[in-house]
């Protein structure tokens, strides 16, 4: 008993300070991704000031594309690329761009789209945001509105996700895989970030 008991103190020992450790390296890139995305918004309204009196911009571009669907009609997709330039101390242009953040609206009929995505420092998936409108099984009386929230760490995996879904006082409130799971369940299964396809976009054109 003395011996089994020994076995599971050290079990133990052993796995608490992983969990520890491993809880603060969620909480620290999640606190990266917040810090980052602060500076996305800041960029994002540099970028409106000058579009409305030529102020100075920071790195941005704006990539619109538009299609007409068979029955559904026009679809119409816009990016916008905010990165930081990569400078040379040998090199007086910049040697390349690191992309930082990206803002995508689109719509599909009458549905409305916004996605966020966010980089961290080596290129790798951060942050992910997205809004939109969707015809899913929801309770009688909320509107089909959301909002998702997705963290990812240094590998690309998901470490935290946050679900919202509007109530019937026009109020995002978070909803859980206890408190709505089929709702969570179908979200799970059809919400797929893009960080490929909106990178690659990006490193089409520079």
């Amino acid at each position: 008993m003395k011996k089994r008991f020994l076995i599971v103190l050290t079990v133990v020992g052993l796995v608490m300070p992983a969990l520890a450790q491993n809880n603060k390296k969620v909480e620290e890139r999640i606190q990266l991704a917040r810090e980052k995305y602060a500076t996305g918004l800041e960029n994002i309204a540099i970028n409106k000031q000058y579009e409305e009196d030529e102020t100075p911009a920071v790195g941005y571009t704006t990539v619109v594309r538009k299609q007409n669907w068979a029955a559904i009609g026009q679809k119409t997709d816009k990016m916008e690329f905010y990165y930081n330039e990569i400078e040379d101390e040998m090199d007086p242009y910049p040697v390349g761009y690191a992309l930082c953040m990206v803002r995508r609206t689109y719509n599909i009929a009458p549905r409305q789209h916004l996605e966020e995505y966010l980089f961290d420092d080596n290129g790798k998936p951060l942050f992910y945001f997205s809004r939109f409108d969707e015809v899913v099984d929801v309770p009688e009386g909320c509107s089909p509105e959301f909002e998702v929230r997705l963290y990812f760490d240094e590998n690309g995996k998901v470490i935290r996700s946050i679900y919202k879904m509007m109530d019937e006082n026009n109020k995002m409130k978070e909803i859980t895989e206890k408190s709505h799971p089929e709702v969570v369940k179908e979200l799970d299964e059809n919400v797929s970030p893009e960080f490929n396809y909106v990178k690659g976009i990006f490193d089409a054109i520079y």
